[in-house]
């Protein structure tokens, strides 16, 4: 797994064009607050490590149910798009107790995942 020092999403969510992706994590429920701002970090960790990465797109449960509990995100099954291209995920995101802040985080990228296995998994090639 790959750990890294720094957290990324706050500082994408601080960005003036974040407005309205702000606006809407306030209305969410905890639940679904902590997986977008898990996804979000995920998004920016991966094309952080490396940079041919451009996610747009994170799926959590693409294989396997994500699990929340004690402000942790784990997600063994995710997945992530860049440039039209699905690619294996897992991940774990410690948020703050509040769940407003990713406060630690980890991952794995794996392989790509084929596209014949998109529409059983719910992967959409678009928006």
């Amino acid at each position: 797994m790959i750990r890294p020092n720094r957290m990324l999403s706050a500082r994408t969510l601080a960005d003036p064009r974040s407005r309205q992706a702000r606006a809407d994590l306030a209305t969410f429920a905890s639940d679904e607050r902590m997986l977008q701002l898990c996804d979000l970090e995920a998004m920016d960790q991966i094309h952080a490590w490396r940079a041919d990465f451009h996610p747009d797109r994170v799926v959590p449960y693409a294989t396997a149910r994500e699990r929340i509990a004690d402000g942790v995100v784990s997600a063994n099954g995710a997945a992530f798009r860049s440039r039209g291209n699905w690619f294996g995920l897992q991940f774990k995101c410690e948020l703050s107790r509040d769940g407003g802040t990713v406060k630690g985080f980890e991952f794995l990228v794996g392989d790509p995942i084929a596209r014949e296995k998109w529409d059983d998994l719910g992967l959409p090639a678009v928006h």
